[in-house]
């Protein structure tokens, strides 16, 4: 029998410090990796949206763009370091990038596929990480999505495009 894995939410308003009482939050939209921010290096969120607006150029009320190659170039956010999950895109090449895969044999051959959030759950149970997945982003600490939308806990078939630990 196979072992079915479930993922919890804890919403924005219970997993990030000062989520509630922040007037910016209130009138923000498109604000994921934001909120994501707050959530993995466990700051107040006023604090990850004047550092995402000022890192990545941010404007009120729109996405954040060029997340990844930010976040590749970067050590560290707010005091917490960060480090790519995977394997490198081109072997001996890193500046390319990482990718996440899972491999399995399907009749008698390997098949190399992107790794869902499913399958990023059961291999990393335990640690907090930053997930980027198709123009959305999100936390998950210890296999519960923290201040991320309620799609993101049920979509487990959603790929991931990047994975970041944060330590």
């Amino acid at each position: 029998m196979k072992e079915e894995i479930k993922v919890a939410i804890r919403l924005a308003s219970h997993g990030i410090k000062g989520y509630n009482e922040s007037a910016i939050a209130q009138g923000e939209t498109n604000d994921c990796f934001v909120r994501t921010v707050a959530a993995a290096v466990e700051v107040d969120y006023d604090t990850a949206h004047a550092y995402v607006a000022e890192k990545y150029n941010r404007k009120p009320k729109k996405g954040t763009f060029g997340v990844i190659p930010g976040l590749r170039n970067s050590e560290q956010i707010l005091g917490k370091a960060i480090q790519e999950l995977g394997e490198e895109m081109v072997p001996g090449k890193p500046y390319y990038g990482r990718k996440l895969v899972m491999r399995y044999k399907c009749y008698g051959e390997i098949v190399e596929r992107e790794m869902t959030l499913k399958s990023f759950v059961k291999k990393y149970p335990q640690g907090t990480y930053m997930l980027i997945v198709k123009n959305h982003a999100f936390c998950l600490r210890d296999g519960v999505v923290v201040g991320g939308n309620i799609q993101d806990a049920q979509s487990l078939k959603k790929r991931i495009h990047s994975a970041f630990i944060v330590k």
